[in-house]
């Protein structure tokens, strides 16, 4: 199919027919993804499936909503969710008519989701209420891999390959399943959160095989170049002894989130990795990883799907606002824990699909229990996860890449 012949069907606003023949292009070949206006329509889409989600969203449109002095907020509920949400040119997309992305059932295809660092730490849990949610509304399946907190990328391989060959790990609600109930899930997509996205990457450069079964991975604020913040955590930590690291979990926590209390709520002790886990986080062994396996990546044909996170200092918790201004050195779209670049994934077939407006912690966690907060504003978390996830879903099957 012809690349100038789709953007014409755009420009024309025949979005059905251009719906259509992307999906037939797909189908035909999933290398398609590296032509560049497949790129940014992928990106005008996927927003706009969003906004119209996030629209029907009474909270969503509440917080977005402007706080006036001097009578109401005029503007159209899309338009103060794409105001609020997005960052950048999705600005002024709020007013584009697109036909509605159906949501279908998936009997075929599973999404398997890896989180992030101090999985399991936090007072909350990445989408815990928003992935059952959706389970529950349409059918969909989602099994959380039950990756290990706190240790290195090739470690976890172990934790995502029980997911993915046996069924094993967590519910959409983070209940763990029982090994007797396991089931492997077949086809499956990958969404990715913080380290969760690197765990993801290192293990399908060393499962090449599974490249049939993987249709795309969602790379949700990833970090995927590293961070900035876990150079400089290693650099404290580095000299230090194995032994002494492990005995001051406490404080080393401290450094990667101030405040933390973590009482009571840790597990697998004896697999913990923080060296482990801090190094693969870093900068250059990010790009160390990239530097090596970009090729074998490529040769994969594995669509991702990329989604940053860009905030203020204002809007970030009192104890990251230093954090935020440090990676503001670098870049002044960052999440309070990555920069935009770091949080990318480079590859022939990656598409940079939205920059959001929240930070590293609202983009995927629910409110923090009141009690809980340490007296911080800005972690209530209004980001409206479930149309995300729901967007992500209705989005890939329009594609053809679910069923």
């Amino acid at each position: 199919m012809n690349m100038q012949e789709l953007a014409q069907y755009e420009k024309d606003g025949e979005y059905e027919r251009l719906i259509a023949a992307v999906r037939e292009a797909v189908a035909a070949d999933r290398g398609v993804f590296a032509d560049p206006w497949l790129k940014g329509w992928c990106g005008r889409r996927w927003r706009n499936i969003f906004i119209s989600l996030a629209a029907e969203d009474e909270a969503a449109v509440a917080t977005a909503t402007a706080k006036l002095k001097l009578g109401r907020d005029s503007r159209p509920a899309r338009q103060r969710i794409a105001e609020r949400f997005l960052k950048g040119d999705a600005l002024r997309e709020w007013d584009v008519d697109m036909p509605e992305a159906l949501a279908p059932p998936l009997a075929k295809t599973s999404m398997v989701f890896a989180p992030g660092l101090i999985n399991g730490v936090l007072p909350v849990r990445a989408f815990t209420e928003e992935f059952p949610r959706v389970c529950k509304e349409h059918g969909w399946r989602i099994l959380r891999a039950d990756c290990h907190p706190m240790r290195s990328c090739e470690a976890n391989m172990a934790d995502i390959d029980a997911a993915v060959q046996s069924g094993h790990g967590e519910a959409p609600d983070n209940s763990r399943i029982d090994p007797a109930d396991a089931e492997a899930p077949g086809d499956l997509f990958f969404m990715g959160y913080s380290k969760g996205v690197p765990d993801i990457l290192t293990y399908l450069v060393h499962h090449p095989e599974l490249r049939d079964r993987v249709r795309c991975v969602i790379n949700w604020a990833g970090a995927v170049g590293g961070s900035y913040m876990a150079d400089d955590i290693h650099e404290n930590i580095r000299e230090m002894p194995l032994e002494s690291v492990t005995q001051r979990i406490d404080s080393v926590l401290h450094m990667i989130a101030p405040e933390l209390r973590v009482e009571g709520t840790l597990r697998r002790m004896d697999e913990w990795d923080i060296k482990g886990a801090i190094e693969d986080l870093t900068t250059w062994k990010r790009a160390a990883f990239m530097e090596e396996h970009g090729e074998a990546f490529d040769a994969l044909k594995i669509p991702v799907f990329n989604f940053t996170g860009a905030t203020t200092v204002f809007e970030v918790p009192y104890f990251q606002m230093r954090d935020y201004m440090n990676l503001a050195k670098y870049d002044a779209n960052n999440d309070m824990q990555v920069t935009t670049e770091q949080a990318r994934v480079h590859s022939r077939l990656s598409v940079d699909v939205a920059m959001l407006r929240g930070h590293h912690w609202d983009l995927s966690y629910g409110p923090f229990p009141k009690l809980q907060r340490m007296g911080s504003p800005n972690l209530d978390h209004p980001f409206p996860r479930h149309a995300a996830v729901e967007a992500h879903f209705r989005f890939l099957a329009e594609l053809g890449l679910i069923d």
